[in-house]
């Protein structure tokens, strides 16, 4: 059987320059995504590693006065967490809200059963990172933020949190505004990688 060996080079696999071409928006604008690009964005979780196919996450769209209501309940969670927040301080929590048009909210939702809890945030993590890969595919603007807090009285009543679900942060959708960033430095593999040859730990040869 003949083996055909795959080149390294990103320019020679439109698919693997596609992933290390990826990017968060710096700033973004309108028009945001339409109503169509939205469901094909949330699709892309269906794709993501997922132990027992539990679906252990949902999505919450946030666009137009919704951002609103949204950004208020981030600054009233934010006063729950630290409560000797200025107003100007709030003031730049609801503002996290309105940096483009449309959000979606990404939300942990552990089902009952023998799938670990650490599985299951793992996999909704990985949605999220669906959601940013597929914008990234239809050319839309995308960024991944969060707050130090998952939970808060307002946000529960707003997102309607269940008792076990937490909010892992909200993807922002839109026209990038600004330049692409430029290339990231390429990753120490070295740093982060070891290799195991039958007992033995050795460093990773790239």
């Amino acid at each position: 059987m003949s083996h055909t060996s795959s080149s390294t080079d990103p320019t020679d696999n439109p698919l693997l320059n596609f992933l290390l071409g990826r990017r968060s928006a710096s700033t973004l604008g309108p028009p945001g995504p339409s109503h169509e690009q939205i469901k094909l964005i949330l699709s892309a979780a269906g794709t993501v590693p997922d132990h027992g196919q539990l679906r252990p996450f949902r999505f919450v769209v946030v666009s137009d006065e919704g951002r609103d209501a949204f950004g208020h309940a981030l600054a009233d969670a934010a006063l729950e967490h630290k409560p000797h927040l200025t107003e100007q301080a709030l003031d730049g929590v609801r503002a996290k809200a309105q940096r483009s048009p449309v959000l979606i909210v990404l939300i942990v939702s552990p089902k009952p059963g023998k799938i670990e809890l650490w599985e299951q945030i793992a996999s909704a993590s990985c949605s999220g990172f669906a959601i940013v890969l597929a914008a990234h595919a239809l050319q839309i603007g995308a960024v991944w933020k969060n707050v130090p807090f998952t939970r808060g009285q307002a946000l529960t009543r707003l997102l309607g949190l269940g008792p076990e679900e937490q909010m892992l942060g909200w993807i922002h959708l839109g026209t990038s505004t600004k330049e692409p960033a430029v290339a990231r430095a390429a990753l120490d593999l070295t740093s982060v990688t070891t290799s195991l040859d039958g007992n033995t730990v050795r460093p990773f040869q790239p």
